[in-house]
C-alpha cells in the first residue's frame, strides 16, 4: 500500500469517526455506507475482466445508490457531494474500455483524487452537523453569534 493511500485512509477514517460521533441518523448512515464501501473495496479489488475492475465498480455503484437515497432523506449537502463524487468514480471505471494500458494509472490517480475530495466532504459534513446544531440552539451552546452574546430583536423580512 502506498503512502498516499495510507494518508488518505487515515484522514478518511478520522472524518468518518467524527461523523459517527457527532452526526445525526442520516450522517451516521452515510458514514456507515462509506466504511462498508472501503471494506468491500479491499475484498473485491482483484475481480477484473479485460482491465475493467468490475468488482470495484459494483461496490462503488451500490455506494452511490445508497448515498443518494440517504441524501434525499437526510437533507445534508455533504452527503449529496459525496454521492456526486462517488458517481464520478463509478464512471471513471469505464476508462479501460476506451484504452487499456495508458489509462490504468490515470484511473487510479483519479480515484485517489476523488477519495481526497470525499475526505474533504466528510470534514465539511462534520462542520455542517455542528453548524446545524448551533443554529438550532440559537447560539445557546456557549458560542457567541455576531451580536456579541447580547439579546436583541431579530431582523424582520418586511
Amino acid at each position: 500500500m502506498d503512502l498516499v493511500q495510507l494518508a488518505l485512509l487515515f484522514l478518511g477514517f478520522a472524518g468518518l469517526g467524527l461523523l459517527l460521533w457527532r452526526g445525526g441518523p442520516g450522517d451516521r448512515a452515510a458514514a456507515a455506507v462509506m466504511l462498508m464501501t472501503v471494506a468491500a473495496s479491499y475484498a473485491v479489488e482483484d475481480l477484473t475482466w479485460n482491465g475493467l475492475y468490475f468488482g470495484l465498480m459494483i461496490v462503488d455503484s451500490l455506494a452511490f445508490v445508497a448515498l443518494w437515497l440517504i441524501a434525499e432523506r437526510a437533507g445534508r449537502w455533504w452527503i449529496v457531494l459525496a454521492s456526486a463524487f462517488q458517481l464520478v468514480g463509478v464512471l471513471a471505471y469505464c476508462a479501460p474500455l476506451l484504452s487499456s494500458e495508458p489509462l490504468a494509472w490515470a484511473l487510479f490517480t483519479l480515484i485517489w483524487g476523488l477519495w481526497f475530495l470525499i475526505v474533504l466532504t466528510l470534514f465539511f459534513g462534520v462542520w455542517e452537523v455542528e453548524a446545524d446544531r448551533r443554529y438550532a440552539l440559537g447560539g445557546r451552546d456557549g458560542s457567541t453569534l455576531d451580536d456579541g452574546g447580547r439579546a436583541r430583536a431579530a431582523p424582520s423580512m418586511e
